[in-house]
This record gives C-alpha cells, sequence and structure tokens, in this order.
C-alpha cells in the first residue's frame, strides 16, 4: 500500500527528512553534515562547489534558468535525489553514471527534445519526472526509458501528448504513471497499451477533459489508484460500471469535476477503500446518502 499512501498524501515518496539548508555558504561551513541543499540560482563557480558536500542526498536548483549541468556533481555519489525543474536544460553529462544511489531525478519543465543517455546508467533510478517538457520526442525516447531497469515512477503530465509508445507496454517495473495536462491524448488507443502494463498500480490522468472512459480500463484489473480530477465532463454512470470489473481498486480520486450526483446503484463503488470527492456540488443529503451506501469507504467530500 506504498504507492496508495504516496498518491493520498504526497508525491514525493522518496524524499526524506535530513539537514537542510538554502545557502551555500552555510552548507560550506559544515560540509560533512549538510545532507540537503537548495541553492540559490548560483554561477557556474558556484555550483561546482557544491561537489565539497561529500554527504549530501538532495540537492535542489531549480527555477534558474540553467542550461548545464557540470559533470562534477557526479562526485556527489550518497546523492540520492536530485531535483533540477524550471531550468533550460536540454542534455545531462555523462559525468553523472557514477551517482549510484540517485533514486529521483526531476527534469521537470526543461527543454529536452530526446532523452540523455546517461539516464540508463543510474542504477537505482526509481523515479524520473519528465513533466512539461513538450518537445520531448517520447517515441525517441523509449530506448533510454527501457534501459532504466528499475524504474516504477513516470511523469509525462503537461507533454502535449496525442498517442503513447507502443512500447511503453514494455516498460515491466512501472507501477506509477502520471499523464496529467495531455487533454489531447487519444484515450482509446492509450488504454489499447496501458491494458498491458501488468505492473502499473497508479494511473493519473487529471485534467485531461475526460469524458468517457474506455473499456480497455476493464482490463486493467490490477489497478489500486486512479486519479481523474478536473474532468468536468467526465460520466460518472459510464465509469461506475467500469469499476465494477476493477476488484482490486482501493483509490479513486474524483475531486473538481462539478459532479451533483452519484449513479443509484454504487457497487462500483463499494470495494474502494477511499473515495476522493471534495470539489464537487453534491447537496448535503446527497453526500448522506453515499455515506450510508459506503459505510466500508472513506469518503472524503
Amino acid at each position: 500500500m506504498k504507492f496508495i499512501f504516496c498518491l493520498i498524501v504526497s508525491m514525493a515518496c522518496f524524499t526524506s527528512l535530513s539537514q537542510e539548508s538554502n545557502s551555500l555558504k552555510d552548507a560550506l561551513k559544515n560540509p560533512d553534515q549538510t545532507t540537503s541543499l537548495k541553492v540559490n540560482c548560483p554561477d557556474d563557480e558556484k555550483l561546482i562547489r557544491v561537489v565539497q558536500l561529500k554527504n549530501l542526498n538532495q540537492l535542489y536548483i531549480k527555477d534558474c534558468s540553467l542550461k548545464n549541468v557540470p559533470s562534477k556533481l557526479g562526485e556527489l555519489t550518497k546523492l540520492t535525489l536530485l531535483n533540477v525543474e524550471n531550468n533550460n536544460l536540454e542534455s545531462l553529462p555523462d559525468g553523472l553514471q557514477t551517482l549510484n544511489n540517485l533514486a529521483v531525478l526531476n527534469l521537470r519543465g526543461n527543454d529536452f527534445k530526446q532523452l540523455p543517455q546517461v539516464l540508463g546508467k543510474l542504477p537505482a533510478l526509481r523515479e524520473l519526472d519528465l513533466a512539461d517538457n513538450p518537445m520531448l520526442d517520447l517515441d525517441m525516447a523509449m530506448d533510454v526509458l527501457l534501459s532504466i531497469e528499475n524504474l516504477d515512477f513516470l511523469y509525462l503530465s503537461q507533454n502535449r501528448l496525442e498517442s503513447l509508445p507502443d512500447r511503453l507496454a514494455d516498460l515491466k517495473a512501472l507501477q506509477e504513471l502520471h499523464l496529467t495536462g495531455n487533454p489531447n491524448l487519444d484515450l482509446n488507443k492509450a488504454f489499447d497499451i496501458l491494458s498491458k502494463m501488468a505492473t502499473l498500480k497508479i494511473l493519473v490522468l487529471e485534467d485531461n477533459e475526460i469524458s468517457t472512459i474506455p473499456v480497455g480500463l476493464q482490463q486493467m484489473k490490477q489497478l489500486d489508484g486512479l486519479v481523474l480530477d478536473k474532468n468536468s465532463t467526465l460520466k460518472i454512470d459510464d465509469l461506475a460500471s467500469r469499476l465494477e470489473n476493477l476488484p482490486e481498486l482501493k483509490v479513486l480520486l474524483l475531486r473538481n469535476n462539478g459532479i451533483e450526483k452519484l449513479p443509484e446503484n454504487l457497487n462500483g463503488f463499494q470495494h474502494l477503500a477511499v473515495l476522493e470527492l471534495s470539489g464537487n456540488r453534491f447537496s448535503e443529503d446527497e453526500k448522506q446518502r453515499i455515506k450510508e451506501n459506503l459505510k466500508d469507504t472513506v469518503v472524503k467530500f
């Protein structure tokens, strides 16, 4: 149930508590004690000085218009998390292949057209955020993605996707996939591929202008969590009929969908552990009806 907990509480599933510093200057005063650092847009010379922090586990270099990541960062061999979101990166240096403990890599909001080959040389990499890289050629990226043996979290949100590569189904370890904010995605073809992903436990389809869930959802019987927030045209009756065929589904998020009423027959919701319905338009009577009929489900309004 680890992934379900992460889904409800936080997406930063691998982030741990550590001694954190927001100043490189302060961190360098106690280099052996600093394990987490948020760097405020350093120049190249200052950024290279980060490698003096040999016990660094987490490094954040966000919103800095950064165009290059220094190869020297490969010396931070204890690094488990690297966040370089919202920069201007198009590549990563091969020198990062020495980051043998790197489990989480956030490349969100950059300018990647192709994925760096070095990603396939990071043996501990499990979570990769590629959201908001609209120029990324996902078909060409599959060779690199398939070389990441332990990849189980993948974020492809806000990437202007119209289709998913067939080879996405070959990601044999993948357990959580985020496809938020891709309203032009062909869901019928997408579910043909998603239904073949036997290890996928959590699927996030928030803000995708979904009206009807394809029948392919019924084939995803291993699914634990499904996120359908911010899909205001979603047909709830059709969804409910699909849910009856997903006995392992434990968490369903339907927040901010403008829903006024659930179907009279709530059989499709009976097996859920958590049903999130906040941000909708239920009357108090309807809320009471739902709670009375789903007594074994934690329902949140």
